[in-house]
């Protein structure tokens, strides 16, 4: 995978901007300039989403009826645009892949990323949606069978949410919820599946990777959490029926999974420090390249967003390492915090 330029119109901070990609592109300037919104422009090709802002219209330049962002690509498909009207009222955002209007759907795979900024270091001690939410993505972005249960498995639990409170209000019977539940367990049953075997992938490979990196014996593990056991998902949805009634929303099910990283016995969440929460991201990340490259049979694009700032100098050695045989697009306000190797190799473009 390879990406040789992108070209935006009024997306964020830039009315009209062109660049041209090397192997590694390193964009430098101060705060506020706009670095972080060409990353951003890239992850949303990628994903068709931002990871800032939930709303498409906030990446809008002020004033604007629309944005835009095109690229380039070197690989099946040679260009991607993206267009994002202010009032969605009227007009729709549209995906063109080489020319031919997409569902957005279709932009999955496509282009593969990898995204590590600062707020990776939520994925340890955040929110448990952080964490679905970055299954969700790598999975999406290897399997469209998955995003498509992923987005079937969202209505249906809307469905049985409304049900559930209408069966409340007493506008609906209880056995309503058989077809639902039968849908809910089906489609659930699928992600837990998946998201079991992306954990398993994680475990065979990110040991090895946090020793190399941390130079310790301890062992770095993920635990998955689903929150109901995929062989038992019909009965504990049936036998909590009343309660969840009584509650109007459905409280079993993978829209509640979750995971934790451990190294040794201990949660690094709660145990660990800083130093560690850095290379447990770095590991994480670096597997993370490892099962993309091996479900799409390329390497992904990596996005870094200032992260060799918060990185000593060891770690950005191992991660100079990984860098130079993958197409990376960096952001910095320093050039002295990128090792020098990789500065003499890379294109350097100032903001």
């Amino acid at each position: 995978m390879f990406i040789k330029s992108l070209k935006l119109a009024n997306f964020r901070s830039w009315r009209d901007y062109d660049l041209d990609f090397n192997s590694v592109t390193v964009l430098i300037g101060k705060n506020g300039v706009g670095k972080t919104n060409i990353l951003e422009a890239v992850w949303f090709l990628a994903n068709g989403r931002s990871w800032r802002v939930r709303h498409a219209e906030e990446l809008i330049l002020w004033g604007e009826d629309f944005a835009r962002i095109s690229a380039k690509l070197e690989n099946d498909h040679s260009d991607i645009e993206i267009f994002l009207p202010r009032d969605i009222g009227t007009q729709y955002k549209q995906l063109k892949i080489d020319g031919i209007k997409h569902r957005f759907l279709d932009l999955l795979g496509v282009m593969p990323a990898v995204l590590f900024s600062p707020e990776s270091i939520q994925l340890i001690d955040g929110a448990p949606g952080l964490r679905r939410k970055f299954m969700d993505v790598v999975l999406s972005q290897t399997s469209r069978q998955y995003a498509l249960n992923l987005i079937e498995y969202g209505k249906i639990l809307r469905e049985r949410n409304k049900l559930l409170f209408h069966i409340k209000m007493k506008r609906s019977k209880l056995d309503e919820l058989d077809f639902w539940d039968e849908k809910l367990v089906s489609l659930g049953s699928a992600l837990m599946q998946d998201r079991e075997e992306l954990i398993k992938f994680f475990n065979v490979n990110i040991a090895a990777s946090y020793k190399k990196i941390a130079g310790t014996k301890e062992k770095l593990a993920i635990k998955y959490h689903p929150a109901v056991e995929r062989e038992h998902f019909a009965d504990i949805l049936f036998a909590n029926r009343e309660r969840e009634v009584e509650q109007a929303i459905t409280t079993h099910g993978p829209h509640r999974d979750d995971f934790r990283i451990y190294l040794g016995d201990r949660d690094v969440a709660t145990f660990g420090s800083r130093g560690e929460y850095r290379s447990v991201i770095l590991s994480l990340k670096i597997v993370e390249l490892d099962f993309l490259a091996e479900k799409r049979g390329e390497k992904p694009i990596l996005l870094l967003d200032d992260i060799f700032s918060e990185l000593d100098h060891d770690r950005r050695m191992h991660l100079a390492e990984i860098i130079k045989d993958q197409q990376t697009i960096i952001t910095t306000t320093d050039l002295d915090h990128i090792e020098k190797g990789l500065r003499e190799k890379a294109k350097i473009v100032e903001l």
